[in-house]
């Protein structure tokens, strides 16, 4: 069996010769800019959940602290990492720091708020001021 980089130069090669070298290139570099955008679409979305929050990044991700502003952040990060940046519920638990199973139980708890209650009704505002901000941004 073939290792992997002897793999990726041969099917590199491959789509040079199909498609050309600039092309190839071109292609490379949109789907490089797709990884930066989502890298920044996510440091936004933590950035400005913290913010809103009034915590910092570092209790939002290493906190040990059972506070309302903690837990309304992680929940509101989580929906927001997985409607904005189309992340699995693993790969927001690695960003996040969690485990999975908190973070599939903070997105169905956050997903389906009821704006009859007053405290859903003010998270519901602040996820879509911190989602209307990262779409700004990226305009």
């Amino acid at each position: 069996m073939k290792n992997t980089s002897t793999k990726l130069i041969e099917v590199l090669f491959k789509t040079i010769d199909r498609v050309g070298i600039k092309k190839t290139i071109k292609v490379l570099e949109v789907s490089q800019k797709d990884i930066n955008h989502n890298k920044h679409l996510q440091d936004l979305i933590i950035l400005n959940t913290c913010n809103k929050f009034g915590i910092t990044e570092k209790t939002l991700l290493f906190g040990r602290q059972n506070i309302a502003n903690r837990t309304n952040a992680i929940g509101v990060c989580s929906v927001l990492l997985s409607r904005l940046c189309k992340l699995s519920q693993r790969e927001i638990s690695y960003i996040l720091h969690k485990e999975p199973t908190n973070i599939n139980k903070y997105i169905k708890k956050f997903e389906h708020l009821d704006a009859q209650f007053k405290n859903d009704k003010e998270l519901i505002i602040i996820i879509n001021d911190i989602e209307k901000e990262c779409n700004e941004y990226f305009k």
